[in-house]
């Protein structure tokens, strides 16, 4: 059940801005109007706010913080990857060998067929391990998710092994489908559409409000009547799904599967973007998405190799002095109190 006036919402009218800027970019590369080098930008930027949503729904709406999210990166990833280079290689070879390039439609069947699998295999995990883990609460959830990274990262790799899907059990190549980087982008900013349009659906309908109760005071919520286990739950595989569909994206425009898809660096930036915008909104994790990736993108031109040494240094600069984030900066100013609602 959605909540009324949620068209006319803040999060709403921002997440049209950012849709509509990204259509227009698209647009742009498309007619030559602007560099390849700016779309590519742009895709790095829809790429970092999806994840920042996929944690979100779990971490910003439930308070929840899962260190293991990036297993759904590296099954969505691994997903792609057997399309590929595994059910359909011998199909897209000789294609792409005659062609040049699979088309359009090609692509849209491989990605359709990868992100179904990619589901499933999230939602599975995400179902039978998020009713148990999410019985923990705290430190004792987050060290468990670790847990759970590491567990299907070895269940993949001897998924691998046993199909016979590679020579190298950590890492699967792609056959060179021809796809350029402005079809690329349309595939990243139809995943762009889906992650913002069920993040927002979330966090405006009933689920998101039992989410919040959950995040405020979950005995209070059980005492409400708030079926928390189910909820958190949804919210879970709803989040799960988020990341494998990034995760499908990403072995899409790198063209390889690798064990580092599933590296908790994934989760770790997810949750530093999530906590620089301000957890318990919707806008909060798109902002703090969107300032990492600015401070990212800059010291890995400014600094090389000590680009992690000094955006940690940065981070915990700004989670200092901004505990709650750039959206509690703007709950402490009654004029724009009403942007993070």
């Amino acid at each position: 059940m959605l909540t009324a006036g949620m068209w006319k919402r803040p999060g709403f009218i921002f997440s049209l801005i950012l849709v509509v800027a990204f259509l227009g970019i698209g647009i742009a590369g498309s007619t030559g109007a602007i560099s390849i080098a700016l779309v590519s930008n742009a895709m790095d930027m829809m790429g970092m706010i999806g994840m920042a949503l996929a944690m979100a729904v779990i971490m910003s709406y439930a308070g929840y913080v899962s260190f293991g999210h990036s297993v759904f990166i590296g099954v969505g990833s691994f997903s792609s990857a057997l399309v590929f280079s595994y059910f359909y290689r011998d199909e897209i070879m000789p294609y792409v060998l005659e062609h040049g390039s699979i088309t359009t439609g090609q692509l849209v069947k491989y990605m359709v067929i990868a992100v179904i699998i990619a589901a499933i295999l999230s939602s599975i995990i995400a179902g039978l391990v998020g009713s148990v883990v999410l019985r923990l609460r705290g430190a004792f959830f987050a060290i468990a998710t670790i847990g759970l990274n590491y567990v299907v990262m070895y269940l993949v790799s001897l998924s691998i092994d046993a199909f016979n899907i590679s020579e190298n059990t950590d890492e699967i190549l792609n056959p060179n489908i021809g796809v350029s980087t402005i079809t690329k982008y349309w595939v990243y900013f139809a995943f762009f559409l889906v992650s913002i349009g069920i993040a927002y659906l979330v966090r405006v309908s009933r689920l998101g409000y039992g989410l919040a109760a959950i995040r405020e005071d979950e005995d209070a919520a059980e005492v409400l009547g708030v079926n928390t286990a189910r909820y958190k739950v949804y919210a879970f595989i709803l989040a799960a799904f988020i990341g494998a569909l990034w995760g499908t994206a990403f072995e899409l425009r790198y063209n390889h599967y690798t064990m580092g898809d599933f590296s908790l660096l994934y989760s770790v930036k997810m949750i530093i973007m999530n906590t620089l915008g301000g957890l318990g909104t919707f806008i909060g994790p798109i902002i703090g998405a969107m300032i990492y990736y600015a401070l990212e993108w800059t010291l890995i031109v400014r600094a090389g190799q000590l680009v992690f040494l000094i955006l940690g240094i940065l981070v915990v600069i700004i989670v200092a002095v901004f505990p709650d984030g750039i959206m509690g900066l703007l709950r402490k100013k009654p004029s724009l109190r009403k942007l993070v609602e």
